[in-house]
């Protein structure tokens, strides 16, 4: 079994079992965000050092897509930390295996039988795990009704990507939905990292 490990390309990472949200220091993480300084409980305090919350789009070393629904963006913090729970919700499994008298956190597929190590990641003499990511490029969305935005993102995505005049027709012509009452976005209003990446595939075709 082999696993490509590219230490050297992206920002680091922590894998963090402690933590209940995914952090990011840089905005090219988000495909979508909402300022909103809100504080945070360390083992010194509170301290009020998260300036945001929305949809971000990542890439591991060893290619792995992960789509994270309700990452922070905190550019004073130090590091940028992984949540175990989101790699979970992304269909992934942990575990922690010996190489050679080396720890190392595998992220892990299962599929039927088959168990197949998508992701190695490495640790610190600290026993902290680590890894690189490189951000999906994708235009940033900075919008202060998140709640009505994000039902519209999860809509999308539900409706398989339809495109902003199918999206009018379907809600248009839904009965009582939510949605109804809700502002239509347009294509130049909002960003799908999925269409986006649909239609780099098509052009090099």
């Amino acid at each position: 079994m082999s696993i490509n490990i590219n230490l050297n390309n992206g920002d680091m990472c922590l894998a963090d079992s402690a933590t209940t949200h995914t952090i990011f220091k840089d905005k090219k993480y988000f495909s979508s965000l909402v300022k909103q300084e809100t504080g945070v409980s360390t083992i010194s305090g509170s301290s009020k050092i998260i300036e945001g919350s929305g949809r971000a789009n990542v890439i591991l070393c060893g290619g792995t897509n992960l789509n994270i629904e309700n990452a922070l963006y905190s550019p004073k913090s130090h590091r940028n930390l992984l949540s175990f729970k989101d790699i979970r919700l992304n269909g992934y499994h942990i575990e922690t295996r010996n190489e050679r008298n080396v720890e190392y956190l595998y992220i892990t597929r299962h599929n039927l039988d088959k168990i197949s190590v998508v992701e190695k990641l490495p640790a610190f003499s600290s026993g902290l795990y680590y890894t690189y990511i490189s951000a999906i490029e994708a235009h940033v969305i900075v919008n202060q009704k998140f709640t009505n935005h994000n039902k519209f993102f999860v809509w999308h995505d539900r409706l398989g990507h339809p495109g902003s005049i199918m999206m009018r027709k379907i809600i248009e012509n839904s009965c009582g939905h939510q949605l109804k009452s809700h502002e239509i976005l347009q294509s130049d209003k909002f960003s799908c990292t999925s269409c986006s990446k649909g239609k780099l595939i098509n052009r090099s075709y």
